[in-house]
């Protein structure tokens, strides 16, 4: 819309210009003259004018029509196809992007980015999704309330435009390992700390997008194979991993959260916080900076800065947990 509209401003100002230079008319007689010319209104003119101000005229009406009919044919594309509604939606997506931080922002809306997504949406965290595919985000807009950005994942001026400085973390779930790898070397480039977790769909890569600066690589078919494996040998740890995973069905829910430097549980063990009794939950693993996973942890492990603890409770308890243990003291 805007090339129009500046092509007709630029006609208008060059015939008031040129009224006033030929013609010696007023500011506002000269104005007045190159809008009935442009629009054709057919009313009277200011004063008769010279052969050079006809011919100047003739100028006028043939540059200035057809940028006339232009400028409000496009208006009328804009309205009939829903321009406004769009841009104003735009605007809406803008104002809500630069509002988020420490969001996740979802790389590739396939199959595994729309259950990622649907799983964020039922949490209520935030999330931007980035995909290049427009019916994709159609799709997913039609049961997501999202935020989602049409371009390529791995343009640094998208990732920009998601937030990606601001972000909690990014999910690489392009459909190749080419570009996932293309993605989290840009995304390391941009913002050094974000937390990136990248598929991996062939088992060569997974080290490669490692050692480019993910921080945690999935195999879907991996996984998907030990879960299978897993289904046949011992069925029921399997149905109620999938329950703890949904929620829908449990009242049980498993909770993963990073000790700050401040908690109240800093430098305290787990016998010493009474976590069970206090909160009704349970700590099914601890994991130290730079050391392996521990489940089930000792009542006796003491708990520092940057640990991370997976909690298992109801929503009630873990919320609790949270307030009386992983909060900062005042």
């Amino acid at each position: 819309m805007w090339k129009p509209a500046v092509l007709l401003i630029l006609i208008i100002f060059i015939g008031s210009v040129g009224y006033v230079l030929i013609e010696d008319m007023t500011v506002l007689d000269s104005l007045y003259m190159t809008i009935i010319t442009i629009f054709t209104v057919g009313f009277r003119e200011v004063k008769p004018l010279s052969p050079l101000g006809k011919f100047f005229t003739i100028l006028i009406i043939c540059g200035g029509v057809g940028t006339a009919l232009f400028a409000f044919t496009k208006v009328g594309e804009i309205i009939s196809e829903g321009g406004i509604n769009k841009f104003w939606r735009r605007r809406r997506m803008e104002n809500r992007l630069k509002k988020m931080k420490d969001h996740y922002i979802i790389c590739g809306c396939g199959r595994m980015g729309h259950i990622v997504c649907k799983r964020l949406e039922e949490e209520k965290i935030p999330y931007v999704v980035i995909d290049n595919n427009e019916e994709t985000i159609q799709e997913l807009k039609e049961t997501c309330d999202c935020v989602a950005i049409i371009g390529d994942a791995s343009n640094e001026e998208v990732l920009l435009e998601a937030g990606v400085k601001r972000a909690k973390a990014v999910a690489a779930l392009l459909p190749s390992d080419a570009d996932n790898l293309y993605l989290v070397l840009t995304v390391r480039l941009l913002h050094p700390s974000t937390f990136i977790l990248s598929k991996v769909l062939e088992e060569e890569a997974e080290k490669k997008i490692l050692q480019i600066g993910a921080n945690k690589v999935v195999s879907p078919y991996k996984l998907s194979g030990l879960k299978l494996a897993q289904g046949l040998i011992r069925p029921t740890l399997v149905e109620f991993l999938d329950l703890i995973i949904r929620r829908q069905e449990l009242s049980l829910s498993m909770e993963e959260f990073v000790v700050k430097k401040n908690s109240r549980i800093v430098n305290h063990t787990l016998i010493e916080s009474d976590v069970r009794k206090q909160a009704n939950v349970i700590v099914v693993a601890a994991k130290k900076p730079g050391e392996d996973i521990v489940f089930n942890p000792s009542p006796d492990i003491k708990i520092g800065t940057g640990d991370t603890l997976l909690v298992l409770g109801d929503e009630l308890g873990i919320s609790k947990f949270e307030n009386l243990y992983i909060q900062e003291a005042a």
